[in-house]
């Protein structure tokens, strides 16, 4: 068993009030966040614009600064090539969507559950540069014990899962409308905290790929868009639709006055004669047929509703989400190494401390997108001096080189990576295709 699954067995979430009826969802432009996020929100073509006017106002040349940008850009996506290619690889013996048999070469003597845990490793590793934050046990508890007035009551079983990660971003609180008996049904709009982000991570257990559709030597990854915090579990395997009090209680009670009906006329039609006894429970077979089928109606109303809930919210499933995600953490890595360095540009001539950037870098943020952002300086600090961009000195203190000096080091450092690329040609026979010889 994973470390990853630290759940209990089973747990039910909570079910809607019986007088709440909910009719929309709407995020606002300008979205409240209901916590800190680690990610820069900014589209990448965007952050570059801001980050040439920083320079540009700061007295450096346009189309020098517009140069290193190009350099830094392309040279952390060849960069993100070698280990998005090697999760790529590791991935497709996982994956359930490949196409044809994985072929077993001498090396791989890994298990499905040892390809399973090596992929998931590497994933996180990818989620962590595109700064998803993992929910932890108790967030993730806390999640599943609760439903939002959106979503379906679900009761989670997790002794169908081997391992299990749930990777969000973007906390926003958006809008509900809802209408509740004790206000005689008036329009009440609601905050309810949403994901913008949400990737889940799973691998089943053995015993259950047998009567599940997914198999146990898979690892899945889905990719899903504003789900509310408390609506975690509709998105998980292993869970059932649960169907409120009041939906039992359609079913329940008619049976059971249906029952007492029955057990009251047959002791009245005894004396009656055959035909009679016939006749009534002809009657009575067609109304336990009525009340199955309203069961498997309620039962379908309650599967239809989260269908048609995540088709809209659904954005992806296996590869296409690991490209997606291999590209969100190319974009951060190169969004964090521009800010600092052009922090440490035109800001700090002189040198900074992480500290002192890191206020910066933060306050640089928030003006630019009205909220909060916890920057990550220390990773941003780090890939800059592996490229050589940033020094330190002995008091902790760093400092950038001057832009044509990062140009210089981009260029010398691309064609070192171009050059590590090249391999001799294979000769190859090609006598067969020679003139004749006399």
């Amino acid at each position: 068993m994973d470390p990853n699954n630290f759940l209990p067995s089973a747990i039910p979430s909570a079910s809607h009030p019986l007088d709440t009826l909910v009719e929309a969802e709407t995020i606002p432009e300008h979205a409240l966040h209901w916590a800190q996020e680690h990610f820069i929100p900014v589209a990448r073509a965007d952050w570059r614009v801001l980050m040439t006017n920083l320079a540009v106002e700061s007295g450096l040349a346009h189309d020098q600064f517009e140069e290193f940008c190009a350099l830094l850009d392309t040279f952390v996506h060849m960069q993100s090539y070698h280990s998005n290619a090697d999760l790529s690889e590791n991935y497709a013996k996982v994956d359930p969507d490949t196409q044809g048999e994985h072929v077993q070469n001498a090396g791989d003597r890994l298990t499905a559950d040892e390809n399973g845990r090596v992929a998931l490793a590497q994933l996180d590793q990818i989620m962590i540069r595109a700064n998803y934050q993992k929910l932890t046990r108790s967030e993730l508890l806390e999640a599943l014990q609760n439903t939002s007035d959106f979503g379906i009551p679900m009761t989670s079983d997790f002794s169908v899962l081997r391992r299990l990660g749930v990777y969000v971003r973007g906390k926003v609180i958006g809008k509900r409308i809802r209408r509740r008996l004790s206000r005689f049904y008036q329009r009440e709009e609601v905050d309810v905290p949403l994901y913008q982000r949400l990737v889940i991570c799973f691998q089943v257990a053995d015993t259950a790929s047998k009567k599940d559709e997914h198999r146990s030597d898979c690892l899945y990854i889905k990719s899903f868009k504003n789900i509310p915090q408390h609506d975690i579990d509709m998105l998980l395997p292993g869970t059932t639709v649960r169907m409120s009090l009041l939906d039992r209680g359609k079913i329940v009670l008619p049976t059971l006055s249906g029952l007492a009906i029955l057990i009251f006329r047959l002791f009245a039609v005894v004396s009656l004669g055959l035909f009679a006894l016939v006749s009534l429970l002809f009657t009575t077979t067609g109304y336990a047929l009525k009340t199955v089928m309203g069961y498997f109606r309620t039962k379908s109303k309650y599967q239809h509703n989260l269908t048609k809930n995540l088709y809209y919210q659904s954005l992806g499933n296996n590869t296409g989400v690991l490209q997606q995600l291999q590209n969100e953490a190319e974009v951060q890595d190169i969004q964090e190494c521009l800010l600092a360095y052009t922090l440490l540009l035109v800001s700090f001539p002189r040198g900074a401390t992480a500290r002192v950037l890191d206020r910066a870098a933060e306050s640089f943020i928030e003006n630019t997108v009205a909220f909060p952002v916890d920057f990550d300086v220390n990773d941003a600090l780090r890939k800059l001096i592996h490229l050589e961009l940033v020094s330190v000195n002995s008091r902790r203190q760093y400092s950038s080189i001057e832009i044509s000096e990062a140009i210089k080091v981009l260029q010398i450092r691309f064609r070192e990576l171009i050059n590590g690329y090249s391999k001799p040609i294979i000769s190859r026979d090609t006598s067969e295709h020679s003139a004749p010889t006399r």
